[in-house]
């Protein structure tokens, strides 16, 4: 059994979803990436590695592949969304040869029901980011046919424009709340990093009163519109000092929020300490980790709730750090801005570790969701979850003719 070809093709969506194909002898595998740019060449650098190789001995090639990539960022980066991608279509081509599901390969299921909570925006439509995090119009959406990237940018925001600020209505956020709960969904999250007409400064991490009292107003307008029952999260993208982020904290506690997401910089391991040790909801963070010791140091801080996302650290990366949040009786929620192939890989590690809390899904309005993966008699998403089948690897396949459809123009397409 061996490696016969690499192939990647890139889908143009909310986010450019990065899909990898290992084909070898007996099967091909799936697998899907974070993004970043110049992923795709990365790949096509170290495709000789694997040519000829054995897929089955999946730690050891992954091992060789980090080791021949250790330039391009050993500690996080496009070589360990690269080295995701690729660990995912091995485990898919894996449990294809051997006709079991992923979640058994890992020892079986607690669950297979997989809680999702719905990443939110106040306004209807699709919210495009390109690899560097620039607001677009797909192309497949443009009346050109060509891709519209917008340049100007307010710094201090996750991909928001600066006009956006004077758009800001709570009851829209209320509104688009009330949408979702009625797909079936009992957990949602929406972004808090939010263009606001009160900031005076984009750079400075701080939030002054009164955009405090604005985010507080549009997190009371969410839970009056959703009841006391339904999960909410939010989200600040590592946007805020510890003293502000501790503000918002308080601030809205009251509407019993299920977590604050990202409050300040992944690299501040002090300041998300302080904030955890004084917070009054609960923290959680990871997606711009990517080892297990740096979720170790910060589970030593006191967080309780993990969120890495798999398609950055990989799947095994993941389980171990499933497994150390467990020593600390911490939760596992992975972050998650995949396409179904990448939602399905995540959906199938959930399964297997006992402190699983929910997964993100990023997709609802992604036109062609649903489509994109083959192979399934009953639909993927059921009242928001995500139900796992005993169909060998993911469980289903890249529908090609779909994302070619879809396709990124100026990136190879599985070639």
């Amino acid at each position: 059994m061996a490696i016969k070809d690499v192939q990647t093709a890139v889908v143009e969506a909310n986010y450019d979803w990065t899909f990898i194909k290992v084909i070898a002898e007996e099967g091909t595998g799936y697998g899907e990436c974070f993004f970043a740019p110049g992923l795709t060449a990365l790949i096509r650098e170290l495709k000789p590695l694997l040519l000829g190789k054995d897929p089955r001995d999946i730690h050891r090639l992954l091992r060789i592949l980090r080791t021949a990539g250790f330039q391009a960022g050993p500690q996080g980066g496009a070589l360990q969304h690269a080295l995701a991608g690729l660990e995912t279509a091995l485990w898919d081509l894996l449990g294809k040869v051997l006709r079991v599901p992923l979640y058994q390969l890992w020892g079986g299921a607690y669950r297979t029901r997989i809680r999702l909570y719905a990443d939110c925006h106040a306004e209807a439509g699709l919210h495009s980011l390109s690899s560097t995090h620039l607001p677009r119009v797909p192309w497949w959406q443009s009346s050109s046919g060509t891709t519209k990237v917008h340049l100007e940018v307010d710094p201090k925001h996750h991909g928001g424009l600066k006009e956006e600020a004077k758009r800001v209505d709570p009851r829209a956020y209320g509104e688009r709340a009330k949408q979702v709960v009625s797909q079936g969904y009992t957990a949602l999250k929406f972004d808090l990093d939010i263009p606001t007409p009160y900031e005076t400064d984009p750079f400075n991490r701080n939030l002054e009163p009164e955009e405090i009292e604005l985010l507080a107003n549009i997190v009371e307008a969410i839970r009056q519109s959703v009841g006391p029952q339904v999960a909410l999260a939010f989200d600040c993208h590592w946007n805020f000092s510890a003293g502000s982020a501790l503000k918002l904290a308080q601030a809205l506690a009251p509407y019993r929020p299920l977590w604050l997401e990202d409050p300040v910089p992944p690299e501040a391991d002090e300041a998300l300490a302080l904030v955890l040790r004084q917070s009054p909801v609960t923290i959680a963070t990871g997606e711009n980790h990517y080892h297990p010791h740096q979720f170790l140091r910060l589970l030593e801080k006191g967080l309780t709730v993990v969120t890495p996302d798999l398609q950055k650290v990989g799947l095994n990366q993941g389980r171990r750090i499933a497994e150390l949040a467990d020593l600390y009786t911490a939760m596992f929620a992975p972050h998650n801005i995949a396409s179904p192939l990448g939602t399905l890989a995540s959906a199938h590690l959930a399964a297997t570790v006992p402190n699983f809390l929910l997964l993100e899904h990023h997709g609802l309005e992604v036109p062609f969701f649903t489509e994109l993966v083959s192979g399934r008699e009953s639909p993927l998403i059921q009242e928001g979850h995500l139900i796992l089948e005993p169909q060998p690897g993911l469980g289903v396949s890249l529908n090609e003719e779909v994302a070619y459809r879809y396709r990124k123009k100026d990136e190879p397409f599985f070639a």
